[in-house]
């Protein structure tokens, strides 16, 4: 029997801007931060499952850039997307990321 696992799929992101200040308030809109930690999370946890070295977590489509994160700085980043939930009050995503900066321990 074949065991096949169906690969995440990348998320796209386009970004226009024309000033660093566009980029800037871009960055800090509530929505684009939701999207990047979400989307975030799920790929690193999937990465983790699978035992990946690096995961691709953004494609940004027009500037023709992956963004691709080590399995190094994988701690820390959850560590940010934990802080991120807290914020929000949701905390079983908190505890479902502790859970795995536990197992990254072993």
């Amino acid at each position: 029997m074949e065991n096949k696992t169906k690969k995440r799929k990348i998320t796209n992101i386009e970004i226009s801007y024309s000033t660093k200040r566009e980029l800037k308030e871009l960055s800090n809109k509530e929505e684009f931060q939701n999207i990047i930690m979400r989307d975030s999370f799920k790929a690193i946890k999937e990465a983790i499952k699978n035992d990946n070295t690096t995961v691709e977590l953004f494609n940004i489509v027009n500037l023709s850039v992956i963004i691709k994160l080590s399995s190094l700085y994988y701690p820390s980043a959850l560590k940010k997307i934990s802080n991120y939930f807290e914020e929000y009050e949701e905390y079983e995503k908190c505890a479902e990321i502790k859970t795995l900066l536990n197992s990254l321990e072993k």
